[in-house]
């Protein structure tokens, strides 16, 4: 790592004349002095030739006049405190140095020695300031000693043995910039998988993660196009998952703003196949959340080629999408397609760029081909970018060398391309559940089914989580009768349909205002929704509905069906001990009980007239989680607010304007929800504060716990 503070070699502009020393500037002082950034009309030269040695490898020559001074600034390819290299300026000026130039020979070492004027001339010296984190030398004159126009050479050098390692030659004050330029684009992916106030605040701030386990987020690529105003693609945040975790935590009017300033670009998100449906809910949420339709579109697909041919994508300019050649925008039926990144490549470094990436820039800059440019992101959670101490320095690295140029939606649209052929796809595999999900009646309950499914068969890379996703596949099934009891409702008391695809029969218990689904396995209520004139409404629902994955990687078990992640919550009253035991379902004309293999646990489930009764009946201690899933497609779709209220006996849980739901028990009763992360979202991750339980929790549950020694009961009550 360079060292943070910059090295400056500081000498007087001083001159010798009639015996006398006179100074002709102030002294140099531990920083340089104020001026300007340097610009694009400053640069006078982009150097053709590569070096081996970074140190002596030249990139550009600027120069600039001020009001005191004559500036020249060398940009290096890389400099660092142990490098040994010597630089050489020769210059000419129209009036005193015209015959005999002015030679500043400077050593990376700190020495400088000028040379060359003639006999009664002033002799001169530069103040020389080496800047290690930009890699750049510049040289200040008296511009009293300076001509108008001057024109130099520069020359770099191996110092062991002394030998000429690169030459810009006659760069000229009064010429033009050069037109050259090199164009990048930014992209990410991966920009806010949050499931988790936990991981939300993980993503945004977190304080252990990342690809090196640093300090990292999402915070931190923010901050940086604001400050330096390079704009970036967030390949996937109008996820509406992602969406509705900023809106939590308060942090989408950044996003806003940076958008209007034209710094960001959110393309439509097909987060799923297919990608007609997933639009339409990434749209949808963005819509709510108050972002705008875009004129770019990123769909995830083992096979993104084949997204070329949707209709539902046919009516975006733009599609950003993995290509073999990632240094070219291609265009393929009138769309343009734009690469993206490796996906691993290390590009942000704590010394700025890496020599990879600057080496593609300058090559890019140089390259006789308008249509080459360099593509920089990845995956945001694995990316060195989300490091501020690694993403600062490479974006004030770039932010300094004016012939690196970024690519905003208007030049990225402009863009030249090379013309891609529609490829021919394979043909469509069937999903399960697919057919299903698309002759379903148009509610919320089907709604809640496609975001499960599109969440749940969404394209990863990662064999394992692709294998957790199958393993809870099934609970589409269930949503999707309840949307279908939704659409025809009626009465039920049965056992007789496998509904999720697991090889048991599940227990339907319905009228015409609620809908529970029962599983024989644990006696477990996995799904409770009521029926008003608005449609239906969810109230209970397992956690893998929303986020799967809670546990460590090496406790996953996919072959275990809905067992496969042991942090998962099972739905409402699976017990803390024999969660999984097969129980025999007892139908009645108002209920169903469920008896234990030992016929010592009974579990009696029954509607009323404001919801659901439940009656445990055997010895304790007894410990069974509820978990409460509230209107979640309205989460999903907009700002919202939850509200909950706790008292001996019983636990509100509302939103506003929507549903409300108590559980009231004669045992002892205590819940969580994720609300009570809000406190601790506006502040950094801190890893040794004890955070609430809560914000454990996937969005938007709240979670009941309920504990006895023997008989109890449980109403859950809707109001």
């Amino acid at each position: 790592m360079k060292p943070l503070l910059r090295t400056r070699l500081c000498l007087f502009a001083w001159y010798l004349t009639g015996g006398l020393l006179l100074l002709a500037t102030a002294a140099c002082s531990s920083s340089s002095p104020p001026n300007r950034p340097w610009v694009q009309a400053d640069l006078r030269a982009l150097d053709q030739k590569v070096t081996a040695s970074p140190d002596t490898d030249i990139l550009a020559v600027y120069t600039r006049t001020t009001d005191l001074s004559v500036d020249i600034r060398v940009d290096l390819l890389d400099i660092n405190p142990g490098d040994v290299y010597a630089l050489k300026i020769v210059l000419w000026d129209n009036r005193d140095f015209s015959k005999t130039p002015l030679t500043i020979d400077m050593s990376s070492t700190g020495a400088v020695q000028t040379s060359g004027i003639q006999a009664g001339k002033p002799i001169i010296w530069p103040r020389v300031v080496q800047d290690y984190q930009l890699d750049t030398v510049t040289v200040n004159l008296n511009r009293a000693f300076i001509g108008d126009r001057y024109h130099l050479d520069v020359s770099s050098y191996t110092t062991a043995p002394l030998a000429l390692a690169d030459e810009v030659d006659d760069v000229r004050s009064d010429g033009p910039a050069p037109r050259e330029f090199a164009p990048f684009l930014m992209a990410f992916w991966d920009v806010f998988p949050a499931s988790t106030p936990t991981q939300a605040l993980r993503d945004w701030d977190g304080a252990h993660s990342g690809p090196l386990g640093s300090r990292h987020g999402l915070k931190y690529i923010l901050a940086a196009a604001g400050q330096f105003g390079y704009p970036m693609a967030l390949l996937d945040l109008k996820n509406p998952a992602s969406l509705a975790a900023l809106d939590f935590m308060g942090n989408l009017p950044e996003i806003k703003d940076l958008q209007a300033r034209g710094l960001l670009i959110l393309p439509d998100v097909a987060y799923g196949e297919p990608a007609t449906f997933a639009l339409g809910l990434s749209n949808r949420a963005a819509a709510g959340f108050g972002l705008p339709a875009s004129q770019f579109v990123y769909a995830l697909s083992p096979d993104p080629l084949a997204n070329l041919k949707q209709v539902a994508l046919a009516g975006y300019r733009a599609q950003f999408l993995p290509l073999t050649d990632d240094t070219h925008l291609a265009k393929s039926g009138g769309r343009l397609l734009i690469p993206l990144p490796p996906a691993n490549a290390i590009q942000a470094t704590q010394d700025g760029p890496s020599l990879e990436v600057r080496r593609a820039l300058i090559s890019t800059a140089l390259s006789s081909d308008p249509a080459d440019l360099v593509v920089l992101g990845g995956s945001l959670t694995q990316s060195t970018w989300g490091d501020p101490d690694m993403a600062d320095p490479t974006f004030e690295w770039i932010a300094a060398h004016p012939w690196i140029q970024p690519l905003a939606s208007p030049g990225l649209l402009a863009f030249p391309s090379r013309s891609l052929p529609i490829p021919v796809s394979a043909t469509a595999s069937s999903q399960p559940w697919l057919a299903a999900l698309q002759s379903a009646p148009d509610n919320a309950a089907s709604l809640s089914a496609w975001q499960t499914y599109l969440t749940l068969s969404a394209y990863t890379p990662d064999p394992q989580l692709q294998a957790l996703g199958r393993a809870y596949l099934g609970q589409v099934g269930e949503l999707l009768a309840a949307a279908n009891w939704a659409n025809q409702p009626s009465a039920r008391v049965d056992c007789s349909v496998d509904l999720n695809g697991d090889g048991r029969d599940e227990c339907i218990l319905a009228n015409r205002q609620y809908f529970a689904i029962l599983e024989t396995d644990g006696a477990r209520l996995t799904q409770f929704f009521y029926r008003d004139a608005n449609g239906p409404h969810q109230l209970v629902g397992p956690s893998s509905q929303f986020a799967i994955g809670l546990s460590d990687p090496s406790e996953w078990h996919p072959e275990n069906g809905e067992a496969a992640d042991p942090n998962g919550i099972p739905g409402a009253f699976s017990d803390a001990s024999a969660t999984w035991t097969a129980y025999t379902p007892t139908l009645q004309p108002a209920g169903i009980t469920f008896t234990s293999p030992d016929g010592r646990l009974l579990k009696h489930y029954q509607l009323t007239a404001n919801g659901m009764e439940v009656h445990y009946q055997g010895p304790g201690p007894v410990s069974t989680l509820i978990p409460l899933a509230v209107d979640p497609q309205r989460y999903y779709s907009g700002p919202v607010d939850y509200q909950a209220t706790l008292a001996p006996h019983a636990w509100t849980w509302s939103l506003a304007g929507g549903s409300r739901v108590e559980v009231s028990t004669d045992a002892t009763i205590s819940a969580k929800a994720f609300t009570a992360a809000i406190p601790f979202l506006s502040s950094s991750e801190d890893p040794n504060l004890d955070y609430p339980k809560g914000d454990y929790l996937p969005f938007p549950l709240s979670l009941v716990t309920i504990q006895s020694s023997g008989n109890f009961s449980v109403e859950i009550i809707v109001g």
